[in-house]
């Protein structure tokens, strides 16, 4: 039985919380006596932000999770001076101003920037518009797939040492060695990883107010926003944040009950094998990271 006093500052903070939360949504809701839930849902524009707030977070995670795959098993696998200081630079961009990385990618891709200019050169034109759901993947991309591939890199840093000599014993290479070896150890972050992706690319606002280029490429959260600031329409916005707050939620369980880390020690670090150190495997490493 858990003792009391260890466990009331946590329910203190969880309570603060929740009424913190309480508060602001009935502040919203006492604003609108004629709440009808069903014919707010009827509005094909509150469908559709939701929608593409789940379709832009779902090609996000496939893109940014899937692409940290290969980066994060080439930097497991490789040892160099400057991996830690790149590990280390790949966690901040999460803490990088979201306006200094959207202003980073219009001056490259945008319609003057450096890619366009060395199409014009050759009297072309850029094959995509940085401005809409192209230019939302793009910057969910940028500021998600370091941060995954870091979280990673460090689970395939957990695989114990002695796992590693006897998968090098048995002759393991390529594709037998990454998926009885590493991939478990990859399938039991995964879900933790996805989920915090999703989450963070679900309920992105600066991004999607910068490039999403109209009411085509509009998310809940941004939906929020114009409610509010603009129409003025509280009931609206109270709903909306709700809405997102349930989906939100139910993504936080679903993570918790999926994912089961493996227990881990910290590993010393091994060299790679001779004979996973080819030329070819050096050559696709390196072109990953």
């Amino acid at each position: 039985m858990l003792n009391p006093s260890r466990t009331w500052p946590g329910s203190m903070a969880a309570s603060l919380v929740v009424l913190l939360i309480g508060s602001a949504l009935w502040a919203l809701f006492s604003h609108s006596h004629d709440l009808v839930l069903t014919a707010l849902w009827q509005d094909t524009y509150l469908r559709h932000v939701t929608y593409f707030s789940f379709k832009q977070a779902t090609l996000s995670v496939v893109l940014s999770v899937g692409l940290a795959i290969p980066v994060a098993h080439a930097l497991y696998r490789r040892q160099f001076p400057a991996k830690a200081w790149l590990l280390k630079l790949f966690a901040m961009t999460l803490v990088l101003p979201v306006l200094v990385g959207v202003f980073g990618l219009v001056a490259i891709y945008g319609r003057s920037g450096w890619i366009a200019q060395a199409f014009a050169h050759f009297d072309a034109t850029m094959p995509f518009s940085i401005y809409g759901l192209s230019g939302i993947l793009l910057a969910h991309v940028f500021f998600n797939l370091p941060f995954s591939a870091q979280l990673m890199v460090q689970a395939l840093e957990g695989i114990p040492a002695d796992q590693r000599r006897l998968a090098t014993q048995l002759g393991l290479k390529g594709w037998q060695r990454f998926k009885h070896l590493e991939w478990p150890y990859l399938r039991q972050s995964l879900p933790h990883i996805v989920g915090l992706v999703f989450m963070l690319c679900f309920t992105s606002f600066a991004t999607v107010m910068a490039l999403g280029g109209g009411p085509k490429a509009t998310t809940i959260e941004l939906a929020i926003y114009q409610a509010i600031h603009f129409d003025f329409d509280l009931q609206t916005g109270a709903v909306l944040a709700l809405w997102q707050m349930l989906l939100c939620g139910a993504i936080a369980f679903t993570v918790q009950t999926l994912t089961r880390p493996l227990p881990s020690t910290p590993s010393e670090v091994l060299p790679l094998p001779a004979s996973l150190d080819s030329r070819a495997a050096k050559c696709w490493d390196s072109l990953w990271m």
